[in-house]
């Protein structure tokens, strides 16, 4: 190999922190080591990685890109053979870095990450949250190796396990005319205005719903959170479809909603555990996804 690991620890130091010195501070040494591992990295590559501008910090090219991309898991998986080979007992150890959907995270990671932590107490979990654009563009650039989401927007590049099915349902204020419904149908409030998720490739979705029907609702308005939707809705300001819910029917500011089955033949929505199928995936990360898996399965069945 013609680098050294000092060399892409540097380099992804400062490409994480946007600048030399950041970096050097970061790294706890000097400057000009920074500047001079990152220039002998360039040139045993014949690449240029940064572009450099005094006034703004180093900016990566589109090389440096696709070369921080590769150096994150050269420099993941040199960090996992240490802890192998110091392991006699050969424990799951070390960081992993988890992404997850905004709407998973409150239900669903804190619970996970505690019972993983359990079992293996020597590893840490770094975790990111965002919406489905973020969570894939994160495990795109290697900076976040698995992520918790839903099965929106991807390709066959990813291995994916599935830990829970979840249909749509109507949501609606506690004292609708069809709150009491064991179903329901979009044609029930189908002149009510309908409240939805404005995050990228979730609202497709919800929209596919009305589109399946030959459907499209009348009157919208797009809201940006989960619970931003339940509050609309338990004030009376229109109905919504999440897949998603909470166990409590009580929102932050007191009012209610009712969650309703939806009826027909609509696409659920699966929980997942996504990573990349090239990537050859560390101990920690296979004893998560495995994790991940166990920890639905023992849940009750709705």
């Amino acid at each position: 190999m013609k680098c050294t690991l000092r060399q892409l620890r540097y380099f992804i130091s400062a490409s994480d922190l946007g600048s030399l010195s950041a970096a050097s501070k970061a790294l706890n040494v000097s400057q000009p080591s920074v500047s001079v591992a990152i220039s002998q990295l360039e040139k045993s590559y014949g690449v240029e990685l940064f572009l450099r501008k005094n006034s703004v910090g180093i900016n990566l090219t589109t090389a440096g890109q696709i070369v921080l991309r590769e150096a994150r898991m050269l420099v993941a998986h040199a960090n996992d053979f240490d802890a192998l080979a110091t392991d006699v007992a050969h424990e799951v150890s070390g960081e992993i870095r988890v992404a997850s959907f905004v709407n998973i995270a409150p239900i669903y990671m804190a619970a996970i990450i505690r019972s993983f932590k359990k079992l293996y107490p020597d590893v840490t979990v770094t975790t990111l949250i965002g919406h489905q654009e973020d969570v894939l563009n994160s495990i795109q650039s290697g900076q976040f190796e698995v992520a918790l989401t839903f099965d929106l927007g991807l390709s066959n590049e990813y291995e994916i396990d599935i830990g829970k099915t979840l249909p749509p349902k109507l949501v609606v204020h506690a004292d609708h005319a069809i709150a009491s419904q064991k179903s329901a149908v979009l044609g029930d409030v189908a002149h009510e205005r309908f409240i939805y998720l404005d995050l990228p490739i979730s609202r497709e979705y919800f929209f596919s719903l009305f589109e399946q029907e030959g459907r499209r609702p009348e009157l919208t308005t797009a809201v940006g959170s989960f619970e931003t939707i339940r509050s609309y809705v338990g004030n009376r300001l229109g109905y919504s479809i999440l897949n998603l819910v909470p166990r409590n029917a009580t929102n932050y500011d007191g009012t209610k909603v009712r969650y309703i089955p939806l009826h027909g033949d609509h696409r659920p929505l699966n929980i997942c555990c996504v990573s990349l199928k090239r990537v050859v995936q560390r101990r920690a990360i296979v004893a998560f996804i495995e994790h991940f898996k166990n920890f639905f399965a023992r849940l009750p069945k709705d």
